[in-house]
């Protein structure tokens, strides 16, 4: 088997000299920048969140030291914290785009490595990777789940467990992305279960790709927190 990998290494090696891997934001030029994926312009203006809230994870500036921040203070929330290395917009929604409804899987790992990275650098507890599960019917229709494959990067490459049948939607809900904010937040109550085996006595990283309002998120954390997990946070790839 040995000998079979290595011939398959080499010859992916020698097309990807011949024809580089496009970039998988803008599909322009090849991949070339420090980022896995990304060709170089892409990977210099990823948005990203530079003084976060530890609290729900927007950019807070100067009032990032003093958690809460002003624009969460009075937000309830049933999450432990929030870690999203980058803004929704420009390249970052297009990754997210890409990986989400362009089928382009790939896109997971610079997602990930950003996430995993920005995990590592706020030093979250957590000893458990838990990505947010879509939905039996949005699974098949999809045919995989963008969560797990960026908390299959997240868990690798912090030396994490992960666990994709920790939490399971116990009912189908509709998009997020099409309801007004206050549908956001009832949409998904109670649409959660996890399994207690699984997540007693565990601080989970909870994983997904866009935080928005935090609704499905606190509603992931209630069940988790019913099945006796101690802490919860969450990690995003972006930041709405």
């Amino acid at each position: 088997m040995r000998p079979l990998r290595a011939l398959v290494a080499l010859g992916t090696g020698c097309l990807d000299a011949l024809f580089p891997p496009r970039c998988l934001a803008c599909d322009g030029g090849a991949w070339d920048g420090p980022l896995e994926g990304l060709c170089r312009r892409c990977a210099e203006t990823l948005p990203r969140v530079v003084r976060p809230c530890a609290r729900c994870g927007r950019e807070a500036g100067v009032h990032a030291a003093a958690s809460p921040c002003p624009r969460c203070r009075d937000e309830p929330t049933d999450l432990d914290g929030v870690v999203a290395p980058l803004r929704y917009t420009g390249v970052a929604r297009d990754l997210v785009l890409a990986l989400k409804f362009g089928r382009r899987t790939p896109a997971a790992r610079p997602l990930g490595a950003l996430l995993a990275d920005a995990v590592a650098a706020a030093g979250v507890p957590g000893d458990l990777v838990v990505p947010v599960p879509l939905s039996a019917r949005r699974r098949r229709e999809r045919g995989f789940d963008q969560a797990d494959e960026l908390a299959r990067v997240v868990a690798a490459r912090n030396g994490l467990e992960r666990d994709a049948r920790a939490l399971a939607r116990a009912r189908h809900t509709a998009p997020q992305s099409g309801l007004s904010r206050a549908r956001r937040g009832r949409n998904p109550r109670g649409a959660f279960r996890a399994r207690r085996e699984r997540v007693a006595g565990r601080c989970v990283l909870l994983v997904d790709d866009v935080v928005t309002t935090g609704a499905t998120a606190s509603s992931c954390a209630r069940a988790l927190r019913r099945a006796g997990a101690l802490h919860v946070v969450l990690a995003a790839a972006c930041r709405a």
